[in-house]
């Protein structure tokens, strides 16, 4: 039996990259018909906001796309023939699914824990389309929670649950891109425009600020903590080579702190 419903996950996530290896493409449909059957496997009741429900997303789409297509042959009809009132109505419902579309991206796009960015949100916002490359200049910031398995095996996950909201909102403090990267590790994306300097000025600061907060569970209490780690990049970076650079700076922090 696996320790923990982290693990849990991981070892779903780890079975499905075997299966979908060999294919060029994968769409969300059939990747949660292939979670939903590991977990089942495992005998892992999944909660509502661990997938995404893959009918209603694919409906959603489908929808959405109908709607947009037969939006635009409205308005070609309605400009060729300079019928204002067509064109009015073709406005609002664009207006219309255009809000529609933009709750469909949170849904995409959102760690429903955490209210941060996935992982999803930083390949499409922060990568070139070859999903291995920068798209512009900044920095990352990876951050990893210290002892955060403790917490979680000592209080449970419901606590830990807090802990990881918690942080999110005083990562979101520091005005940069807050991306849930997994389990209790999180990125921080900032543009060209913040140096290092300045960023570590902020984390530092955080980590002071983190430190003064004390979580009380029953007559218990305890204090978090996080190790940090920057890498700066460059239109065209490797993103492998991104992450490792913060990885390592990280465990460098992390080395030091405890």
């Amino acid at each position: 039996m696996m320790r923990n419903i982290h693990e849990q996950h991981v070892c779903i996530s780890e079975k499905i990259k075997i299966k979908i290896q060999p294919l060029k493409v994968v769409f969300p449909s059939y990747y949660g018909k292939l979670y939903a059957e590991e977990a089942h496997a495992l005998n892992v009741e999944l909660q509502p906001d661990e997938l995404l429900d893959a009918e209603m997303l694919n409906e959603n789409v489908v929808n959405h796309v109908l709607r947009l297509s037969n939006c635009a042959e409205q308005a070609i009809e309605a400009i060729e023939s300079e019928d204002k009132k067509k064109l009015s109505a073709v406005l609002e419902e664009t207006k219309a699914l255009r809000d529609e579309i933009q709750t469909l991206q949170q849904i995409i796009y959102e760690d429903a824990l955490t209210k941060s960015y996935n992982r999803k949100w930083f390949e499409d916002h922060y990568l070139n389309s070859d999903k291995q490359s920068m798209r512009d200049n900044g920095a990352m910031v990876m951050i990893d929670l210290n002892k955060f398995k403790e917490i979680n095996d000592t209080y449970g996950h419901i606590v830990g649950d807090k802990v990881l909201v918690h942080i999110a909102k005083k990562l979101k403090e520091m005005g940069g891109d807050v991306i849930r990267f997994g389990g209790d590790e999180f990125l921080v994306m900032f543009s060209s425009g913040e140096s290092v300097a300045k960023i570590e000025e902020k984390i530092d600061y955080m980590l002071v600020n983190c430190a003064k907060k004390i979580f009380k569970v029953d007559e218990n209490t305890f204090k978090v903590s996080f190790a940090y780690g920057i890498a700066a990049f460059e239109q065209g970076s490797e993103l492998s080579f991104v992450i490792d650079t913060a990885d390592k700076s990280m465990y460098r922090h992390k080395r030091l702190v405890q």
